[in-house]
């Protein structure tokens, strides 16, 4: 049985006890628990022990818990209050319970804390002693995170910001709704009036979500301090990727052509167009807190490079393919009060986990300009040059003009083009034209496995649900925020990763052994002959021969080829003289063949508009249905008069001296 029938033969139980914590329960004693005293009695709700104490009691119980949530028993119901208001307070600047000889009260009595629990009112003081520090650093002594440096009302407990941190990243939550589910916490009536701190939280959040990512990176550390931090530093990398100097031999640059594979970078360019960003705020408003430490590009040089060369258009590419929608997407005109239409990205394709300095915003659809400085700048964050093999949708004509472009944006661009390979992600591929589906296909490319290229575009739907909010913030703060997600995503992967390779090991293995079998099974019932041949041609092109032996050469059937086949066949056999094999003079074996070919086509549109108007169709749809049938039904049947026509002709046909009759 499902445990929910069991659960409901016991329903009531599990409700009375529900309400029986709206009462006393057990404990209807009117004197403390703690010191028998008959003052009015108090419970907590966030403590285990449900026990009533007096006023007194309560408060020396929760010198160490002064966030938590009382009641008091009054007029034979609990009634809402606080700590605040039962006398207690908090002393920052000492030990908890020692009360400091100059203590200092928080501006007007009143200071607010953010806790799991909700809202709370706290009366609290500053150490004023001689040596005291200041008043933020005597509340983070305190695991209070205060929303200012200067004379701070508001702070949120470190548990609650740990909270929302991962909580964000893992369901996409809004500071918005956290912050009403606070203050429904602490008030779910509508009656009291809570106060709004909401602008402070969303500071606080901010402030937060930076200096996690500083303090995890080692940046505390730096004698030279946060504004020494480089670009890129505060990324989580791809511990599986190619690191010189950290996961490769010394010797690496000097492999024989057999192991230098063992040392490619795998990279993935693709575009979000999900992540659109409104015309709210500017830069000079909210320049961001991540200056290009993380996963976003560092915006000054970004902008820098799009006012210096995004003028230019992309009409020198032409394009020798289909036109995809990121071509498209290329020359649109800027969409209406959106000021950027996405963001491009460069990515380990390979592990899928995006790259340091690899990630900026669009302006106007996914242009060469963009993707161009995203590419060169995760090529830089490498440190030394290495082999790479590159996945890109529109790689067919992207990499066209390349070398051109990145020699227009910095003369000192010596990559070597040599030693990059471009591929199109499998899933693209047919999308493009036949040349491409093998040129640029990671099935017929050596020592790439059995890479997919679609990573990338795996990788958007851990972010895409941040678009919501994004879409409303500043530049600075959409940027922090996207930061902080990529960072989450691959500390994730980086979690998994020892186990997600080794599934993948055990499975290619097994497909190894399989596939090998199977090869060898084809070589043995295969001529050997040939199988050298075909050998040497795919040795050859994969040492850059200009020969594709995987492209196939031929000339697709059409319709109109085969009118045009037919109709030279009969010219052909009325050149000849040949005409005897006329049905009469206007039917010939050509055109019964070419109306048995229509008519097949009329058959298959009117079976699919049949089934399409289902139960509903009106009674117009069923009559224009009878309709085409009756008049498919006159073509059939004149096709089978002239059918048996030719029929019963060839069998009459003379044969030497004497003829057959027809049936």
């Amino acid at each position: 049985d499902h445990p929910l029938k069991e659960w409901t033969k016991h329903i009531d139980e599990w409700l009375a006890e529900l309400i029986r914590h709206e009462g006393r329960g057990s404990f209807a004693n009117e004197t403390c628990a703690g010191c028998l005293s008959t003052d009015t009695l108090y419970r907590c709700e966030d403590c285990c022990d449900l026990q009533l104490f007096c006023r007194n009691c309560t408060v020396s119980r929760h010198q160490c818990d002064p966030f938590h949530r009382i009641e008091g028993w009054a007029s034979r119901r609990f009634q809402k209050t606080t700590l605040k208001a039962l006398g207690l307070r908090i002393q920052l600047g000492h030990a908890v319970g020692e009360r400091c000889a100059n203590p200092s009260r928080a501006f007007g009595d009143d200071f607010t804390v953010l806790d799991i629990g909700g809202i709370h009112e706290v009366a609290l003081d500053y150490c004023s002693c001689e040596h005291a520090e200041a008043k933020h650093i005597q509340l983070l002594r305190f695991r209070l995170f205060p929303a200012t440096g200067v004379d701070p009302k508001t702070a949120c407990t470190f548990k609650l910001m740990e909270l929302f941190h991962l909580l964000r990243n893992q369901t996409k939550v809004s500071g918005f709704e956290f912050y009403n589910t606070l203050a429904r916490l602490t008030d779910n009536t509508g009656t009291v009036d809570v106060k709004n701190r909401y602008t402070s939280f969303m500071r606080m959040a901010r402030m937060w979500m930076h200096l996690k990512m500083l303090k995890r990176f080692g940046r505390g550390h730096d004698p030279k301090g946060v504004n020494a931090t480089a670009c890129g530093s505060c990324a989580v990398l791809c511990p599986a990727c190619p690191h010189p100097g950290i996961n490769l031999p010394a010797n690496w640059k000097d492999a024989p052509p057999e192991k230098s594979w063992l040392y490619r970078l795998f990279l993935g360019i693709d575009a979000n167009f999900r992540l659109k960003r409104k015309e709210v705020s500017t830069d000079v408003a909210d320049p961001g807190l991540n200056h290009g430490y993380a996963y976003f590009v560092e915006e000054r040089a970004y902008k820098s490079h799009l006012q210096t060369h995004g003028k230019v258009e992309q009409k020198d590419d032409a394009n020798t393919c289909n036109n995809h929608d990121a071509v498209k997407l290329a020359n649109m005109r800027g969409i209406q009060g959106i000021a950027a239409s996405g963001v491009g990205t460069v990515e380990c394709v390979r592990h899928d986990m995006k790259r340091p300095c690899s990630v900026g915003d669009l302006q106007k659809g996914e242009r060469y300009v963009n993707m161009d400085y995203l590419f060169a700048s995760s090529v830089r964050q490498q440190g030394e040059k290495m082999a790479l093999v590159v996945s890109y949708d529109i790689a067919c004509q992207w990499s066209v003009n390349l070398w051109e472009r990145m020699l227009r944006y910095d003369p000192k661009w010596d990559f070597d083009r040599k030693t990059i390979t471009f591929l199109i992600p499998k899933f693209h591929l047919p999308a493009h034209q036949a040349s491409c589906q093998t040129q640029y296909s990671y099935n017929y490319r050596k020592h790439v496995g059995r890479t997919d290229g679609e990573a990338v575009e795996r990788g958007w739907a851990a972010v895409n649900g941040f678009s919501g909010s994004t879409k409303e913030m500043g530049p600075g703060y959409r940027r922090d925020v996207l930061d902080d997600a990529f960072g989450d995503y691959n500390w994730r992967k980086v979690t998994q990763l020892a186990k997600t390779l080794l599934e993948k090991v055990k499975n290619a293995v097994d497909e190894r052994s399989t596939h090998v079998l199977q090869f060898e099974e084809i070589c043995e019932k295969t001529d050997p002959v040939r199988v050298a041949e075909w050998t040497q041609l795919v040795e050859e092109w994969e040492n850059g021969a200009e020969y594709d032996p995987f492209a196939v050469h031929r000339h697709p059937v059409t319709v109109a080829s085969v009118r045009r086949a037919l109709a030279e066949e009969d010219a052909a056999a009325q050149a000849d003289d040949r005409s005897t094999t006329m049905l009469h003079e206007d039917v010939s074996p050509s055109v019964l063949i070419i109306a048995g070919l229509e008519i097949e086509e009329l058959q298959r549109r009117l079976r699919k508009d049949a089934l399409s108007l289902g139960s509903t169709a009106t009674d117009l749809q069923q009559a224009a249905i009878i309709r085409r049938r009756s008049s498919l039904q006159l073509r059939i049947d004149a096709w089978r008069e002239f059918h048996v026509e030719e029929r019963g002709f060839r069998l009459s046909k003379p044969s030497g001296s004497e003829g057959l009759k027809s049936e």
